[in-house]
């Protein structure tokens, strides 16, 4: 039976399977979710939930990539707001801290769990983009490729503090964040990578 995709409903009840389904893959990962226990958790059955998403594949690739879309969207609305090269990476930092502490699920999925195939592509493109988004703003007199690796080490400095923070959360039984949470990880990211690109020369 064919799903009229103009009414509401339709993306109402797809939106809540699409939660459900990442709050279950967050907390078990690809190998150990079926899409049995998605539709029974979001109190559809299987079938209904094949109407709206082909596979279990198909569905993890797409949290992944919503995630990547999101991200780099509210990234570059924030930087667009401020002017200095500096400041714009300092921001970019809070951004993406504050992504990390809020929607937990969808960075457990991101850098927690193991990525195979397609999504292992779409997380290697997040991580090629991000890498694309600094480059820019990293304002010295070097050459484009050494630019381009510094921007590499500086998105690596926020997925490790990210990666860490989370194994963390998970060790302690995911308390609440502090409201300072986000703000006191971006801190300390943007001061490491600062403190390095301070000492960088052309070499």
């Amino acid at each position: 039976m064919l799903i009229d995709q103009d009414r509401p409903r339709y993306a109402e009840r797809r939106a809540h399977l699409f939660g459900v389904a990442r709050s279950i893959f967050a907390e078990r990962g690809f190998q150990a979710t079926t899409m049995d226990d998605i539709a029974r958790e979001a109190g559809f059955t299987k079938p209904i939930l094949y109407q709206y998403f082909a596979s279990k594949s198909d569905l993890y690739r797409e949290i992944v990539a919503e995630t990547a879309q999101r991200l780099l969207a509210r990234l570059t609305t924030a930087v667009d707001a401020v002017e200095s090269p500096r400041v714009k990476i300092e921001v970019a930092f809070r951004v993406y801290f504050d992504m990390v502490v809020r929607e937990t699920d969808a960075f457990r999925i991101l850098f927690i769990h193991r990525h195979e195939g397609e999504t292992a592509k779409e997380l290697a493109r997040l991580e090629l983009g991000l890498v694309s988004f600094l480059e820019p703003y990293i304002n010295l007199s070097i050459s484009d490729e050494h630019r381009r690796q510094l921007a590499a080490g500086v998105v690596g400095i926020a997925e490790g503090a990210a990666m860490t923070w989370l194994v963390q959360q998970d060790a302690n039984g995911w308390p609440e964040p502090s409201p300072a949470e986000a703000e006191r990880l971006a801190a300390r990211s943007a001061t490491l990578a600062w403190g390095g690109l301070r000492a960088v020369q052309q070499d």
